[in-house]
């Protein structure tokens, strides 16, 4: 099931803070710091979602660098077999290969994790720039906020 996507909010700005009324009728009166702290957490989301984003990028080197060195470990048993020596060497060998193999199937099970949540902070933060970009636009066109919308965050 498919939730229902955001819907933007109205928003007027006056000496009490700015007031928003959402789709369904309901009003609400925001302070200059709860403002603030929407933006935040929007910033917050896609900031995480970047950091999701060069963590998969990174369990992605680690599958492919995992996979080279088991093929290396592949190459180095062949290279003892022929030569006839080193029998222990062989078995420390496939079994580092078997570790190889199971951290590249690890990260990639990472990788694939770590895109769900960069997926899910990059729809959070769409979501509330859709439902709250009507507080931030009403801030940003308010005379209450000339010259700088810093005053009016700070003056709350």
């Amino acid at each position: 099931m498919q939730p229902n996507p955001p819907t933007p909010h109205t928003a007027t700005v006056d000496n009490q803070g700015v007031h928003v009324t959402t789709a369904a009728g309901k009003s609400r009166t925001y302070s200059g710091g709860e403002v603030m702290t929407l933006t935040q957490v929007i910033d917050l989301a896609e900031g995480a979602a970047t950091l999701c984003q060069s963590s998969t990028d990174t369990c992605m080197e680690l599958v492919d660098e995992s996979t080279q060195l088991a093929a290396d470990c592949d190459v180095l048993i062949a290279e003892i077999t022929e030569k006839g020596v080193g029998a222990n060497l062989i078995g420390k060998c496939e079994h580092l290969k078997e570790q190889l193999s199971l951290q590249a199937a690890a990260a990639k099970k990472l990788h694939d994790q770590i895109q769900g949540g960069e997926e899910a902070c990059r729809t959070a933060s769409a979501n509330a720039e859709v439902r709250h970009g009507g507080i931030f636009r009403a801030v940003a066109d308010s005379p209450l906020t000339k010259p700088a919308e810093r005053d009016f965050y700070n003056a709350r």
